[in-house]
């Protein structure tokens, strides 16, 4: 066990409201440093407790304890849950100073100059190519953003190398392999997003499932629900929810993430969607999530109502959070409502899709955060495009089956997404050249961000990926 008294200190610096005015004060933090490495198990601890201090003197000792915590060898997933140990409202920190949260810890240990009362980070590198977030609001664009579902993933020779050497696990919960990987498609393509390397699934042990993940093999809850007495024993109450506490990992991803781009293109941070998440939390190692859920809201559909207004308040959270670490548009992934009819879709899947955008957005305000751009992918759900019309999300992702011009008719003041066919990229160059091309002529140049109508596939060509993203710059380029 090891004691370091006082750490030395430099300044440390946040906006604080007085009056009508925002000041800046400097505020030292002398600090007692406690570090316990457990020998037979290879763990360390950190526990940092933080005391008044001069004003001339300043301090940097939360950069400098995370720092140091790497440097002894604690994992980032640690490291992070000890920042939120400290900067939570009620934490020791907090009654030593009494005053309000810390602000936001980069990855690489940097403290953010900051709003003491948002947290929001505002020192990231300024962005060179706003292409994306233009036509999301519906402003003019010299030509057609393009990204593509799952672009960070196994296609690609150097994403596998990563992910075999390390393990998919290991991937999704440290910060540093995901903001790699999540910037690999940038690099390569030059693309017009990053969406953040990360998992629908990473809400499921907020949601008290406990999930695995084997290359190869679909993930699964090892205490799948079953019953109305699983939903009652299983859930959280979300009041009691420190995203930042649980999900520090993916948070500490994002502000990494945004530095390693440079300003190269806008992150995208996402969720999995109620009734989606719902699925997952029916899909046992040897039972289909899908057929279990439909036979669940059938026998059980007060049950079904309490797990989605669950997973609704845990995507809200998560998102805004998400938002105040860097992220700078959204998207909801309704992956599975596809199978629900029309009618239990409108039932068990669009009021929640409806009510995150609306309260994720209300939720940024009341933190004195501007909105990000947000966008819906209600997967296979076609036929109920227009009810997203009047809804807050900025834009709307369309699958395969969609027709552009119908879309158009029934969205007319969204930005829409999609909606390349996968199955082309198996195809010649003259083809897949041919289907972008026309893909294009029929969404038009304007309120049009070019996507596959699902995902980027493992067998999938890089470079015919490349030819894809080529030709959609060549024919919507003015």
């Amino acid at each position: 066990l090891v004691l370091v008294y006082r750490t030395p200190t430099m300044a440390l610096t946040c906006n604080r409201s007085r009056s009508s005015r925002s000041r800046r004060s400097h505020h030292s933090l002398p600090a007692l440093t406690i570090a316990g490495c457990f020998v037979g198990s290879g763990v360390m601890l950190l526990v940092a407790m933080l005391a008044y201090g001069r004003a001339e003197q300043g301090g940097m000792v939360l950069a400098q304890t995370l720092g140091a915590t790497r440097a002894m060898g604690v994992n980032s997933m640690n490291a992070a849950r000890l920042e939120t140990i400290i900067r939570k409202p009620g934490s020791l920190r907090n009654r030593l100073r009494g005053s309000s949260p810390v602000n936001y810890i980069s990855g690489k240990g940097r403290v953010a100059n900051c709003n003491a009362q948002t947290a929001a980070p505002n020192d990231f590198p300024e962005l060179k190519n706003d292409l994306l977030l233009r036509a999301a609001r519906g402003e003019e664009t010299e030509q057609v953003p393009v990204w593509i579902h799952r672009q960070a993933g196994r296609y690609l020779p150097e994403f596998l190398s990563i992910a075999e050497a390390n393990g998919y696990m290991k991937c999704f919960n440290t910060p540093e392999i995901a903001a790699d990987l999540t910037v690999q498609p940038i690099e390569r393509y030059g693309m017009d997003a990053a969406i953040l390397f990360s998992d629908i699934l990473v809400l499921l042990p907020v949601m008290g499932i406990e999930w695995k993940f084997t290359a190869g093999v679909e993930p699964y809850a090892v205490n799948a629900i079953s019953t109305p007495e699983d939903v009652e024993r299983t859930l959280p109450n979300v009041d009691d929810v420190d995203i930042r506490e649980k999900l520090g990992y993916v948070l500490e991803s994002v502000g990494i993430t945004r530095r390693k781009l440079d300003g190269r293109a806008p992150l995208i941070g996402f969720s999995g969607a109620p009734w989606t998440l719902l699925t997952y939390t029916m899909h046992g190692q040897e039972s289909n999530g899908r057929d279990n859920s439909l036979e669940f809201i059938s026998k059980y559909p007060e049950a079904a109502e309490k797990i989605l207004q669950t997973a609704k308040k845990l995507v809200v959270k998560y998102l805004i959070a998400k938002v105040e670490s860097g992220a700078q548009m959204l998207q909801v992934f309704d992956s599975w409502a596809g199978i629900l009819s029309e009618e239990d879709f409108k039932k068990y899947s669009l009021p929640y899709l409806l009510e995150i955008a609306t309260e994720v957005k209300s939720g940024l305000r009341a933190k004195g955060i501007e909105p990000v751009p947000m966008t819906v992918f209600p997967r296979g759900c076609g036929h109920s495009l227009a009810a997203f019309e009047t809804s807050d999300y900025d834009c709307v992702s369309l699958d395969e089956n969609v027709d552009p011009a119908e879309a158009r008719k029934q969205l007319p003041s969204k930005t829409l997404q999609g909606n390349f066919q996968g199955k082309f990229i198996y195809d010649d160059e003259a083809t897949i050249r041919k289907e972008a091309s026309e893909m294009v002529g029929r969404f038009g140049t304007q309120r049009y961000i070019a996507n596959f109508g699902y995902a980027v596939e493992k067998q999938h060509s890089p470079e015919k990926i490349g030819v894809f993203v080529d030709e959609i710059r060549k024919s919507s380029r003015k």
